[in-house]
C-alpha cells in the first residue's frame, strides 16, 4: 500500500466514526474496509483508478455527515446499552 492509500484510508475510517446514525456508520466503516481489502493487489493505473474512486468517496462520505448533523436520528437501541 502507497502512502496516499494508507491516509485516505484512515481518513475514510475517520469521517465514518463521525456518521451520527448507528447502521449508516457501521455500513461506512465496513464498506471502506472491505473495499481496502478487495483492491490491495492493484497497482498502476488500476491503483491510481481504485485510490481516485476512494478521493470520491471520501467526499460524499463528508456531505453525508454534515447531513446527519444537520438532522440528526434518535440513539439506536445498539448505542445505549
Amino acid at each position: 500500500m502507497s502512502q496516499a492509500s494508507i491516509t485516505l484510508f484512515r481518513c475514510l475510517l475517520r469521517e465514518a466514526k463521525k456518521v451520527d446514525n448507528y447502521n449508516f456508520r457501521l455500513y461506512a466503516i465496513r464498506r471502506t474496509r472491505i473495499g481496502f481489502e478487495s483492491n490491495k493487489n492493484l497497482s498502476g493505473k488500476d491503483a491510481e483508478l481504485a485510490l481516485q474512486e476512494g478521493k470520491e468517496q471520501l467526499e460524499i462520505l463528508r456531505r453525508q455527515v454534515v447531513l446527519g448533523n444537520l438532522y440528526p436520528s434518535e440513539p439506536s437501541v445498539m448505542e445505549a446499552a
